[in-house]
């Protein structure tokens, strides 16, 4: 192998050239059959930085690396710090809990619990299966795309490793004050469970992100389209946080396509406004934004080029996504039916469960926990009449009941099984 020079990349050819040889090789080393054991894969490979400025950053196996001349740190298991900051999300997640479910009930004055466990207790039980049987098809829908993904760069993987990979992200984005929370862990289950290289695991959450983002917006789209009346059964307050939604989505999807398609410029845009930002006050520590900019950039990078001529897989996970976001809608629509609302009104409450995702979207809350809960009994309130609101919260404790509540206790159980078995039986899920 020949011996790397210390000349600055600048993006040339020759660059590119050793870049894509070297990419192939790692897509080789990682599509084996036997990759993990044959290569000596014994941990996760943590993200690295940028090697020299404007190359990419590649990750994989140890092996693969050093053969494509690149050092790649072995990581280790999350610390206890962590494992401390995950007990105190979970125990602040209980919490917010108990506080939205006061704050849903309490506005209500025709609202008891009495009742609504009376009313309960008659619904259709058909109706409230097919709620939860919505409620597991959130999860699956993910781990379909998830396998997509993967099988479209060249890793095949079990149905029930990409279930646990969906239920791992669910989970940890859930209790974490941020959307994006679950990456992390699920990044992690996806390397050192399934054996898949960094490089990859890092295009496909990157992937799943903006199609995730992506799907909610085709969504939000076809509400507006069919049901844009409904918009005005929110409250003022609401009805701001939606456009906000709307405009944080599109946002986030074009943010994505420019980063892989133009993130060179976009990166020497946002470098040269961060020192100015800095002097504003705007932004601490530039030089570790800048820096933070470049590695955040290779990652595009490598997206862009382990995509290319892929647009069927694309299209395939999008759907996925779409569907993901629909069996979760469909939750509330199912509840209404258990409930005994007329199926005539399905697409009316399933726009208003729309509409409350996009306005909660952005805010970070773990789960949207309390957000989503007041936005969908505003919503349902606005849509029946003043002495049918207590229907509004009933739908709504019961719908996020299911829909979120008994999602994240099963992605949670699900999660602690992985770790017990895994630690147990010393065995990777393939």
């Amino acid at each position: 192998m020949k011996k790397r020079t210390n000349n600055k990349r600048t993006g040339t050819d020759s660059g590119s050239k050793l870049y894509r040889k070297r990419l192939a090789r790692l897509g080789e080393a990682g599509r084996s059959k036997d990759t993990a054991e044959d290569q000596g894969f014994d941990g996760v490979m943590e993200p690295i930085g940028v090697l020299t400025e404007g190359e990419p950053t590649i990750l994989g196996t140890d092996e693969a690396a050093e053969e494509a001349g690149i050092s790649c740190p072995v990581a280790t298991p999350p610390q206890t710090s962590s494992k401390r900051k995950t007990i105190l999300w979970i125990i602040l997640s209980l919490g917010i809990a108990v506080l939205s479910v006061w704050a849903v009930t309490s506005q209500n004055k025709h609202f008891s619990f009495k009742m609504f466990m009376h009313r309960l207790a008659d619904a259709d039980k058909g109706w409230l299966a097919c709620a939860f049987i919505a409620m597991i098809g959130f999860i699956m829908f993910e781990a379909f795309a998830f396998r997509t993904i993967l099988r479209g760069l060249g890793y095949r993987r079990s149905l029930f490793a990409n279930y646990t990979y969906a239920a791992t992200d669910i989970y940890f984005s859930a209790i974490t004050p941020s959307a994006t929370g679950g990456q992390p862990a699920s990044a992690y289950i996806m390397m050192h469970s399934g054996g898949i290289s960094g490089s990859v695991t890092t295009v496909t959450i990157l992937i799943c992100l903006a199609l995730y983002a992506l799907s909610i917006i085709v969504l939000g789209i076809c509400c507006f389209a069919l049901r844009p009346m409904l918009y005005f059964s929110f409250s003022v307050a609401a009805r701001v946080m939606i456009v906000i939604g709307v405009a944080v989505q599109v946002g986030l999807a074009l943010m994505f396509v420019l980063l892989v398609m133009r993130g060179q410029l976009l990166c020497k845009i946002a470098c040269k406004l961060l020192p100015i930002a800095a002097k504003l006050h705007l932004v601490r520590n530039p030089e570790r934004r800048a820096q933070h900019l470049r590695e955040s950039l290779n990652n595009y990078r490598l997206c862009a080029e382990m995509t290319v001529g892929k647009k069927r897989m694309l299209l395939h996970a999008l759907l996925f996504n779409v569907l993901q976001r629909a069996s979760q809608i469909s939750v509330t629509v199912f509840a209404y039916l258990a409930m005994g609302g007329s199926p005539k009104n399905s697409l009316d409450i399933f726009s208003i469960q729309s509409y409350t995702i996009l306005g909660a979207a952005y805010v970070p809350i773990p789960g949207g926990m309390g957000v989503i809960d007041m936005m969908l009994s505003d919503g349902l309130s606005g849509y029946v009449s003043e002495k049918q609101s207590f229907v509004a919260t009933e739908l709504t404790l019961l719908s996020r009941s299911i829909s979120f509540y008994a999602c994240i206790l099963l992605c949670g159980v699900t999660v602690l099984a992985i770790y017990l078995v895994q630690k147990a039986r010393g065995k990777r899920i393939r």
